[in-house]
């Protein structure tokens, strides 16, 4: 295969050599009327001014046709239909506008509806994910699990390929971290097609990114993963938020506002945890490329603030705003989130 092999989905473009995209998982069914929908919209809209690229949605039915069909029209970023055991419902997401759709051929059916599915996505010029889960695959005993998932989807591919498409993005992905990285990495060495990165059930906030972290940060490290999805046991809003956060740690996303907070302790005199919890989302928000300290007492706060472009520390009754490590003014504790607002709102 080609050392760089390129995937367009929507008006994005994923493989080597272009930015890793964070994907979520919308964690309700498709809204019943157009009202709801336009207020998913909305929703989806703000998930990605905080860095949501790609959202992927369920499609059990084709009664979600309509409302799936506006939000692929209207969406400001790709919208993935996810589908399970009957090829039909593939077609209906794709005749609707899905940018992409997930489908696992080994539970699709016949080898003559996988090829229906991959024909029409290639006359729609949309793009596909072979998703591979580890409690999924076909049972072939001589292979230990990393090499039968790799192999699967090698096999899925040439399947793909002898029709003439290649528009296709690849996941391995386990709940055994060692196993989705073991996967990953072998896939690597064999292929060019995108990965998508994952740990299944990962489980709530706590062990979803921690175990996550370990699995996609290894990888990602390695040069592997174009696109990734931290799943968590939550808000989807927190996993866009951890993807992005990983990815900013990694030095793999440049632009955005990185938080240095102090944890609190008994000597804190400013509440840090209200404090970031009440502006974090603004935060988000923001693209510049910023250090934002939040700290909540004498010992650590006046350093910290020093070092970052923008901070607000609170000393005894006091909150004091930093700007470029310089003490600028002291404000009260109602105007400490816009005053922090406003000057990251003037910084360069």
């Amino acid at each position: 295969m080609n050392d760089v092999h390129l995937v367009h989905i929507g008006n994005l473009t994923i493989g080597k050599g272009k930015p890793i995209l964070v994907q979520t998982m919308y964690d309700e069914a498709l809204p019943v009327d157009m009202k709801m929908a336009e207020a998913l919209l909305i929703r989806i809209g703000k998930l990605n001014t905080i860095g949501c690229d790609i959202i992927r949605f369920s499609y059990p039915s084709k009664d979600d046709h309509e409302v799936f069909k506006y939000l692929a029209k209207a969406s400001p970023i790709p919208i993935v239909a996810d589908i399970h055991f009957d090829h039909t419902l593939a077609l209906d997401a794709i005749e609707a506008g899905a940018h992409k759709i997930r489908i696992n051929p080994g539970n699709i059916g016949a080898r003559w509806k996988v090829d229906e599915v991959v024909r029409a996505a290639k006359d729609r010029d949309i793009a596909i994910r072979i998703g591979l889960n580890s409690g999924s695959l076909p049972r072939r005993e001589a292979a230990s699990p990393a090499h039968l998932m790799k192999d699967t989807a090698l096999e899925y591919l040439d399947w793909f390929e002898r029709l003439g498409f290649t528009n296709t993005v690849v996941s391995l992905k386990g709940s055994d971290t060692d196993l989705t990285i073991e996967a990953n990495r072998l896939f690597a060495k064999e292929s060019s097609y995108p990965i998508h990165l994952g740990v299944t059930e990962a489980g709530s906030v706590i062990s979803a990114v921690t175990r996550s972290t370990w699995a996609l940060g290894t990888l990602l490290s390695e040069g592997i993963g174009n696109t990734l999805r931290i799943s968590i046991t939550g808000e989807i809003e927190t996993e866009i938020q951890a993807g992005v956060e990983l990815l900013r740690t990694l030095g793999l996303k440049k632009k955005g506002i990185r938080v240095v907070s102090c944890p609190r302790c008994g000597r804190h005199t400013f509440d840090t945890i209200g404090f970031l919890s009440s502006v974090e989302e603004e935060l988000l928000a923001i693209e510049k490329d910023l250090t934002v300290a939040i700290m909540g007492c004498q010992v650590n706060g006046p350093g910290e603030a020093k070092e970052a472009d923008v901070a607000i520390t609170g000393i005894g009754n006091a909150i004091f705003l930093y700007e470029k490590g310089v003490l600028s003014r002291k404000v009260t504790a109602q105007d400490a989130k816009e005053a922090l607002l406003e000057a990251i709102r003037n910084a360069e």
